[in-house]
């Protein structure tokens, strides 16, 4: 990408470490290979050996597999899908970025945008301690992006609970003290478990950008500029259908809220 060389790779048995990237220099003539930063396409638990390939109008894109391993830590059989004849599946193509500090992002390609319908806007949202109920499409298959005031934001956490019905729900928090993301999933549906965790980088920062795609099966979650993401596969029932969203030890400010329907 521009003058630099990225190698990628999917590391079997690291742990949460399922998709590195590393940006260096490569000389052809002695063969090394020398970077000087690295980091996580997602620290989702179900994304895993993307491969990329460049489009007609030059953009570079990577298309991930959205299913675990065996040998991963929260892999306990080939799930629900094992029964309707499937296995697994890709996650939504992602566009890769390269910053002036030669980091990447991984952003939502912008065709998504031509499934979207329904779309609702809302430029500050308050967030108190008590649940406050979400609308997007129909709360299955949708797609939320919002901002997170930080220096508007007193609360010890932000609590977004996703796809939740029937006593299921999975978990989203965002945890400004610890500065940790995690999204648990052990409620999901029945079936699926673990949590996902990494960490939010908010020293200076005013704001935090979230952008959520979610559909029958998978829930993907982009923060930081798209470069701090978790993809995870969650088997919820159509019933499973709202959004809800709470801050804990204090309030915190929403602005610029986006939601939309998919269009199947």
């Amino acid at each position: 990408m521009g003058d630099k060389y990225v190698l990628s790779f999917s590391p079997m048995g690291a742990g949460e470490h399922t998709a590195v990237y590393l940006v260096g220099d490569f000389d052809y003539e002695t063969g090394k290979f020398d970077y000087h930063v690295s980091g996580e396409m997602d620290w989702g638990l179900d994304y895993y050996a993307p491969q990329s390939f460049l489009t007609p109008d030059g953009r570079r894109v990577i298309v991930g597999w959205a299913n675990e391993w065996e040998w991963m830590p929260a892999w306990k059989d080939w799930g629900p899908t094992y029964k309707e004849g499937w296995c697994g599946s890709f996650n939504i193509p992602r566009e890769v970025c390269m910053k002036e500090d030669n980091t990447l992002q991984f952003l939502p390609i912008a065709e998504v945008e031509t499934i979207r319908e329904s779309p609702e806007h809302k430029d500050v949202l308050v967030v108190p301690e008590k649940e406050t109920e979400l609308t997007a499409g129909d709360g299955v298959c949708f797609e939320l992006k919002m901002k997170i005031d930080l220096e508007k934001t007193d609360a010890d956490k932000l609590e977004l609970s996703l796809r939740c019905g029937e006593g299921r729900k999975t978990v989203c928090l965002f945890d400004f003290r610890k500065a940790e993301l995690s999204v648990d999933r052990n409620a999901a549906d029945g079936w699926s478990r673990g949590i996902s965790r990494s960490v939010m980088y908010l020293k200076g920062k005013k704001e935090l950008d979230v952008h959520i795609l979610s559909d029958q099966s998978s829930l993907e979650i982009f923060t930081d500029q798209y470069q701090n993401n978790h993809s995870n596969n969650i088997f919820a029932g159509d019933a499973q259908n709202k959004l809800q969203l709470r801050a804990i030890g204090g309030s915190a400010l929403i602005k610029d809220m986006e939601t939309y329907g998919l269009n199947n």
